[in-house]
């Protein structure tokens, strides 16, 4: 597993449901700072335009954290690096590539 922080993803890149994204320094109460994340999932909301972030790793798994708006091309079913950045932020905030 890589982590690359959102920062250097491109506006452009394309993700699609399941990736996952990792956010540091959420202010959990833990020995180690390397274990102070939230994991998020993107997962598709059938007959919508948005995909959900959604917690996976966490106390706060299960809970969405925002909307993501879909690209306009309806065939592809992704979102832009952009909308992501909008809906974390991009500070302490990385995709996961595995």
């Amino acid at each position: 597993m890589k982590l690359r922080p959102l920062i250097q993803i491109h506006d452009e890149q394309e993700f699609w449901r399941g990736t996952r994204f990792r956010q540091y320094e959420v202010g959990l109460n833990v020995e180690s700072k390397k274990d102070d994340y939230y994991e998020y999932m993107l997962a598709e909301i059938p007959g919508e335009n948005y995909m959900l972030l959604t917690c996976v790793k966490g106390y706060k798994a299960g809970i969405a954290l925002a909307l993501v708006k879909m690209a306009d091309d309806k065939s592809r079913r992704v979102v832009k690096g952009k909308a992501v950045k909008y809906a974390m932020g991009i500070k302490d905030t990385f995709v996961i590539e595995e």
